[in-house]
């Protein structure tokens, strides 16, 4: 049982698609940062391309876009901790379990999400 679990989890990278999870609405806390404090709010076109298999995030959020490069990801709980850098920054990004919640952690700024409905693209 033991070595069936290794081999899912060391297959599961193998096989990962490109996932876009539409944004529904947003929450953004700039500095001070301060726990549950919303500093803008939206619902506007919004959207996060994950591709663990290229270790890229992408988020379009209203007229911003943060292209980010996966450093490192792990399973906390439920969630999965992703370690993100581009050029400029370096964030952390939390995905729920569930699928539904995505929080990106920035030193300056701290970004949540409620997304709706995640499809897979297929592979080019």
């Amino acid at each position: 049982m033991k070595s069936l679990l290794i081999m899912l989890l060391l297959t599961t990278g193998m096989y990962a698609q490109e996932q876009v999870f539409n944004v529904q609405q947003y929450c953004i806390d700039e500095k001070p940062l301060r726990n549950g404090d919303c500093d803008i709010k939206g619902n506007a076109y919004s959207f996060v391309f994950l591709d663990v298999k290229k270790g890229e995030v992408v988020l379009f959020l209203s007229d911003l876009k943060f292209v980010y490069q996966i450093t490192a990801s792990k399973k906390d709980s439920n969630d999965t901790l992703y370690a993100l850098k581009n050029g400029v920054s370096h964030a952390e990004m939390r995905l729920n379990g569930n699928k539904t919640k995505i929080e990106f952690l920035q030193p300056s700024r701290h970004i949540k999400l409620t997304v709706g409905k995640t499809t897979k693209l297929p592979n080019n």
